[in-house]
């Protein structure tokens, strides 16, 4: 499953060269080797290796790149390299036509797992994200993390990663003492429960955006809706009862916009309140570590002023736990229930405070949280009039999105195709697609303003452009009566023959495609989901520039045919790949 990259491949011939030269007495330092993509002008790949090292060695970098650049002639025993140049002491490098078509081979035999990688040997990464609340419906201002997460999930995954993903979903808190307020206030006043019960989702959530309303006219309200959490701690049966419904039907609301949204099913859905009971363990750990004070109106907390990191509240003045306890206590036990590598916090950006705390407490308490956490942070996204609050009622659900994302789709789609079959499920994967896509398309740490004509465009780098590019491969295909035999690997005689005639426009394909895996492995790296769009774009752009330009179906040769057939195939199955990790499906015909 795992096939050696070129950017691998190249590594280790550049490290062999360089190990050779020293061993030699030729240079005195074994540098750390370091390759880049530079722009298509210079090649597929570049080192400034020889500038590096020039000055150490008291040589020419010019001279030094050349004595490199032999050295790795010599070890390119497969022939991969089409030629290896000195440029102002970079070294350039082209992969030979020969290796792309032995590449694009790959992707035809290993078809759905073209990219896939054991790199991560099993190591046990935890992914946090889709952190919904409870008795919320989520909106549009929870998208960014849900598909951000469930597409670093995916990559992960494919990587030979063991992942695990929890929700995390917000049960817990202040929040559900205000909304035991109001739902008993509600009561009081003569409301009917079987109203709240046949809707419930949407109106405890009323119940909950009216009585913030009102705390904002009567603070004091607030110190009610603080006692009801504290007797909700402390076990009150009556709140204990409310809660725990409360929940129920959250959980059942959640999975019915999970699956909306094409999200891998999740291995936990460990809430705030499953810390419940782990949390007093944790605040006696940390004081037996002194690291815990307590502050003028009796409240525990950790000093981070060395730090510039403030107070970090563990117990508030009321005895009300917070938000970073619950946070010590779910690291801790993930710790030591999974053994992660790495544990991934996919949440927004305004939380990297809570954050930066959280992990410079777990450092002061021995835990190796500064290099064994991440907090993936994301920029909010927000409306034209200003900040998204479920407080303040200024939201775009979830459904209505999607709604009215499958009505444009559809019309379009009436528009550019009538006669086809199944539009009202095309529709629905479009819809899904552009929304996801434009979410995953921006650099995650970026600002997004929300409007329709951004969300729901079908030009340009959008997902109902690259679903548009699969589908009409496919339609090439079945013009040409494509053939299984289409993906039998070229090998041999025929690998030499094909290599010498191909085409400019052919070769940027087989580059592009050549340089899908690195670019998963990077991801892992940076997770930047946006990395994946912007290789998705390209490769889809430089097949719609290869199939104006180069005949395919009205080829006369037909080994070069053929040839061209199997270069789109492979192509429509690598947007097919990429698209399945953004979590956004591939219709063979639109």
């Amino acid at each position: 499953m795992y096939s050696e990259t070129p950017k691998k491949y190249t590594e280790k011939l550049l490290s062999e060269a360089l190990g050779g030269m020293y061993s030699r007495g030729e240079i005195t330092v074994l540098p750390t080797v370091e390759l880049s993509i530079p722009e298509a002008a210079f090649g597929d790949l570049s080192t400034n290796i020889a500038l590096k090292m020039a000055k150490a060695e008291k040589k020419n970098p010019k001279d030094l790149a050349e004595k490199i650049i032999r050295e790795i002639k010599v070890l390119d025993k497969a022939q991969n390299f089409a030629s290896i140049e000195q440029v102002s002491g970079f070294i350039n490098i082209t992969l030979s036509s020969k290796y792309l078509l032995e590449n694009m081979s790959k992707v035809l035999e290993l078809g759905d797992l073209y990219g896939y990688s054991l790199i991560g040997g099993g190591k046990v990464v935890v992914v946090e994200y889709f952190q919904n609340n409870v008795a919320k419906p989520p909106h549009v201002g929870h998208l960014r993390s849900a598909v951000i997460g469930d597409c670093l999930l995916r990559i992960f995954k494919s990587q030979g990663y063991k992942t695990i993903s929890d929700t995390h979903i917000g049960d817990w808190g202040v929040q559900f003492g205000i909304l035991l307020f109001a739902y008993k206030e509600f009561i009081k006043q003569g409301g009917d429960k079987n109203i709240i019960e046949n809707n419930s989702i949407e109106e405890l959530n009323k119940l909950y955006v009216s009585m913030s309303a009102q705390i904002e006219a009567n603070p004091e309200l607030r110190d009610l809706g603080k006692q009801e959490f504290v007797k909700l701690e402390q076990g009150n049966t009556e709140n204990r009862e409310l809660w725990q419904w409360f929940v129920r039907v959250s959980l059942e609301d959640f999975e019915h916009y999970r699956k909306l949204l094409y999200i891998f099913p999740f291995d936990h859905n460990l809430g705030e309140s499953f810390y419940e009971d782990k949390m007093p363990s944790v605040l006696a750990e940390f004081e037996s570590k002194g690291l815990v004070s307590i502050g003028e109106s009796g409240e525990k907390y950790v000093d981070l002023e060395a730090f510039s990191l403030g107070r970090c509240i563990l117990i508030k003045s009321d005895g009300g736990t917070t938000y970073h306890l619950r946070d010590f206590a779910t690291y801790i036990y993930r710790k030591k229930e999974f053994n992660f590598y790495k544990n991934i916090y996919e949440v927004d950006s305004r939380q990297a405070h809570h954050f930066r705390q959280l992990f410079k407490v777990l450092d002061l308490a021995g835990y190796p949280a500064l290099t064994d956490c991440v907090h993936v942070e994301h920029g909010y996204m927000s409306l034209p009039e200003g900040a998204i609050s479920t407080r303040k009622g200024t939201t775009i659900s979830l459904d209505s999105l999607l709604a009215e994302a499958e009505k444009r789709a559809l019309q379009i789609i009436e528009e550019k195709n009538p006669t086809l079959e199944n539009k009202e499920a095309v529709a629905q994967l479009v819809a899904l697609g552009a929304i996801k896509y434009f979410d995953l398309s921006h650099n995650r740490k970026s600002e997004i303003v929300f409007t329709w004509e951004h969300a729901l465009s079908f030009e340009g780098n959008t997902g109902p452009y690259l679903q548009y590019t699969h589908a009409r491969i496919y339609g090439i295909l079945r013009k040409a009566n494509s053939h299984p035999h289409l993906t039998s690997p070229i090998k041999g005689e025929e690998t030499d023959i094909s290599a010498g005639v191909l085409k400019e426009h052919e070769l940027i394909i087989l580059r592009n495609l050549s340089n899908y895996p690195e670019l998963l492995h990077q991801v892992t790296q940076d997770f930047l989901p946006n990395a994946l769009c912007n290789y998705l774009f390209e490769l889809s752009q430089s097949f719609n520039s290869f199939y104006a330009e180069v005949p395919v179906i009205g080829e006369k040769d037909e080994k070069l045919k053929e040839l061209r057939l199997k270069i789109i195939t492979a192509t429509a199955q690598v947007i097919k790949n990429g698209l399945n990790l953004l979590g956004i499906e591939a219709p063979e015909e639109m």
